[in-house]
């Protein structure tokens, strides 16, 4: 499709070019239409002759004049003596008259042959004037003369005049200027309306359709797609108002999206923390009021108080540490981690964790003993795991609960961890938004557990800013298994920042 400004250059072109290719094909038409008018005899009379003038009439009727002028001057000069003779000049006034001209033989002063129907004594007062041409300004009409001087066999002189009628000529400009003016005239009107309603309206529909757009926006209705079908400047703003329409619609899905997590985030961690605060609210007013009477009912008051005092402490950290992540601003210290080794250390730290009694926590490598090196932050890493584990722990309710650690290589030099567990699993609808902010799978909460909903969020948060990746895999009612990849480190590989590695 064209560009506005090619539509523009062709518009311009076509007004000047449409314009004169009419005008030439109005020539060309009126010069062969036919101007019937009465036309006077040769010499001007009052009769009327009836012959219909084309353009190529006139053209005819100019060249047969000029002939016989030309004739009758190389006869006046060269052989006069035909001036004389009666046959040879009404021979020639014959054809003089097909031209619409005539002559004047003048000898002695005496006029000696005068075509008929000639005003010959108007002629005559000119020519005593002096007058040897008849001059008349601006359009060619009535009659027009030219004298030729000769001399006779018998030394005399005498003077030959030819007459020409110039009103057929005149009649013919007089109809055929006006309309070839009317028609120029029309052809620039039909020509640069037609063009400007095109080009104009080409230009002005597109632009009402992005106003309609703009309103829409305006009022915060961002359904309506924008599309112009069009390839040209206005179609590429189309596209970009289109494109900023989508982002804009994103950008307020997102928003509401947070806002709404947001309020869900106040409700539950409203509700994680009533809880602990009517429990240590409770167990200060046993310990007030004197109900805990004995030593060992004070111990387990306090103790209760010191669980959820870390309940609320850990909710809060957490939720500190997720505000951080979010926004960039904490710090990562790289470093080259042996996974392998890192792995069977965290591990034996879990199977001595009191938490996690009664679990069964293993640790499984297909590398075996031999290195796995990643770029990591041990403290962060050390934290996305812990949140994967008491994830884990939450869920596992059968008498037998299993968490089990394995690591393997993948190709393109990645490298696989893998958290299983045989937990009561992930509904498969929420199984793509576990690691979304403020999400929680289940719908109705579980008293105590002080589940904020951001700790598979800080783990993909972790996650990719090592430069890996954070998925989940589950059944309801057979466990979750959890994959996390991270590129394995070379030596030529620069360390990530906050972002992946390069």
């Amino acid at each position: 499709m064209m560009s506005i400004r090619k539509k523009l250059i062709f518009s311009y072109a076509a007004m000047i070019a449409v314009p004169i290719l009419l005008f030439g094909l109005t020539i060309a038409l009126l010069g062969n239409l036919l101007i019937k008018d009465a036309l006077p005899g040769a010499g001007g009379g009052d009769g009327k002759s009836g012959h219909s003038f084309p353009l190529s009439s006139i053209r005819d009727l100019f060249t047969g004049r000029n002939e016989l002028s030309s004739g009758l001057k190389c006869i006046a000069e060269h052989d006069p003596k035909l001036l004389s003779d009666q046959a040879f000049l009404t021979d020639t006034g014959s054809k003089l008259e097909e031209v619409e001209a005539g002559m004047i033989v003048i000898r002695h002063e005496e006029v000696t042959y005068a075509s008929s129907g000639l005003p010959t004594d108007k002629i005559l007062a000119n020519l005593s004037d002096g007058r040897m041409k008849a001059e008349h300004p601006g359009p060619p009409s009535g009659d027009q003369w030219e004298t030729i001087p000769f001399l006779s066999p018998d030394g005399s002189s005498g003077k030959l005049v030819i007459v020409s009628d110039m009103k057929p000529v005149a009649d013919f400009f007089k109809r055929l200027v006006p309309l070839v003016l009317l028609t120029l005239l029309g052809a620039l009107i039909v020509t640069n309306g037609l063009l400007t309603y095109l080009v104009s309206r080409s230009i002005i529909k597109p632009l009402y359709a992005l106003k309609e757009a703009a309103g829409q926006i305006r009022e915060g209705d961002l359904n309506h797609p924008v599309r112009l079908r069009r390839q040209d400047e206005i179609g590429q703003l189309g596209a970009a108002f289109e494109e900023m329409r989508v982002r804009l619609q994103a950008s307020l899905g997102a928003q509401l999206e947070l806002e709404q997590g947001r309020k869900e985030l106040l409700a539950n961690i409203s509700h994680d923390l009533k809880t602990p605060i009517t429990a240590i609210q409770g167990c200060t007013d046993c310990l007030r009021d004197g109900i805990a009477d004995t030593e060992e009912k004070r111990q387990k008051y306090v103790q209760m108080i010191a669980g959820k005092t870390t309940e609320m402490n850990r909710m809060i950290e957490e939720l500190q540490l997720y505000s951080t992540l979010d926004t960039g601003k904490l710090p990562f210290h790289w470093d080259t981690v042996d996974l392998t080794a890192y792995m069977i250390q965290y591990v034996n730290e879990l199977q001595l964790d009191p938490r996690f009694s009664g679990t069964e926590v293993t640790f499984t490598s297909s590398a075996g003993t031999e290195q796995v090196l990643i770029q990591a932050d041990r403290q962060k890493l050390h934290r996305a795991l812990m949140n994967l584990a008491d994830n884990s722990l939450q869920y596992m309710k059968g008498e037998t609960k299993r968490l089990q650690f394995s690591l393997d290589e993948e190709p393109g030099g990645i490298c696989l961890l893998q958290i299983r567990d045989n937990g009561e699993g992930i509904p498969a609808d929420a199984l793509p938004r576990v690691f979304d902010r403020f999400f929680r799978a289940q719908s109705s909460r579980s008293p105590g557990k002080g589940n904020s909903g951001l700790g598979l969020a800080i783990v993909k948060q972790i996650i990719e800013a090592h430069g890996g990746t954070a998925t989940a895999v589950s059944q309801t009612g057979e466990g979750t298994t959890i994959r996390l990849r991270f590129p394995a480190w070379k030596q030529d590989r620069k360390k990530p920042e906050n972002g992946g590695i390069q």
